[in-house]
């Protein structure tokens, strides 16, 4: 059997679910490359399981990996353990996928994800969220594709959910000052800075914070370290625009600002 747990967005996230499953497992690999738990070590899985823990990088889980993983799952039960929620960021699709086409059972321990998370956190309604992107480093091209995205869901008066670059083996993950000049700078519009926007720093941990403010500004801000994100905000409405000042931080003038405005940006 293969079963994929997800570990949630802090230690304390691991559930009962994830728990029993455990209890079953012969070897487990821990993803350590596609996101950033805040204060998660393979400490935190020790307590719950004692048998071979894999610390697996890209390699392990991708390519010539997969064909190794499904061949011990047709032999014995083996976990895949994930930052978040499994199948949210879509790496480990091909691992599920082989396994169900050689015919190994799998399972799926489900998990707070930042995708969901997102929202709850800052305020802003679930359903006005069109498609989420991804801003990578501008080293081999320049990602205009989010900017694509970026524009296409203001064009339909829908909030963005901007996930920043992780390259952990390189131990490299972008901050949202380093995001918030890329964006700028990818913005042949000028459009973006029209829009109010959150920085949003691990989202889902004790070290949580959030900062609403004009895209150009929330790079002035403190952030703790990554996992970090920005969601660009399409027009508010009125309960949202609380929420960007009472939950989310907005200056103030800002949030009277937006709050006369006939017409949003």
């Amino acid at each position: 059997m293969l079963v994929f747990i997800g570990l949630g967005l802090n230690p304390k996230h691991l559930n009962l679910e994830a728990i029993e499953a455990l209890k079953t497992i012969d070897k487990a690999y821990l993803d350590r490359y596609t996101s950033i738990i805040p204060g998660f070590s393979p400490e935190n899985l020790r307590r719950h399981y004692k048998g071979e823990l894999v610390i697996a990088d890209r390699s392990m889980l991708e390519g010539r990996g997969i064909k190794r993983i499904v061949d011990e799952a047709s032999k014995m039960n083996i976990a895949v353990i994930v930052p978040g929620d499994p199948f949210i960021a879509t790496t480990h699709d091909a691992i599920r996928l082989e396994a169900l086409i050689k015919g190994v059972e799998v399972r799926v321990v489900h998990n707070i994800s930042v995708y969901s998370a997102a929202a709850s956190a800052t305020g802003l309604q679930a359903y006005r969220f069109g498609k989420t992107t991804t801003l990578v480093y501008p080293e081999a091209f320049k990602p205009y594709s989010t900017l694509e995205t970026i524009y296409g869901n203001i064009g339909r008066n829908l909030h963005t959910l901007v996930l920043l670059d992780l390259k952990l083996e390189k131990d490299k993950a972008m901050t949202i000052p380093e995001a918030v000049e890329i964006l700028l700078d990818l913005d042949e519009k000028r459009v973006l800075n029209q829009y109010l926007a959150i920085g949003a720093a691990r989202i889902g941990s004790s070290e949580e914070r959030l900062v609403a403010d004009k895209l150009e500004n929330l790079g002035k801000y403190n952030y703790p370290p990554p996992p970090h994100s920005i969601i660009i905000v399409a027009k508010p409405h009125p309960l949202e625009l609380d929420a960007l000042y009472y939950i989310d931080h907005l200056p103030r003038e800002l949030y009277e600002e937006y709050k006369s405005k006939k017409e949003y940006p």
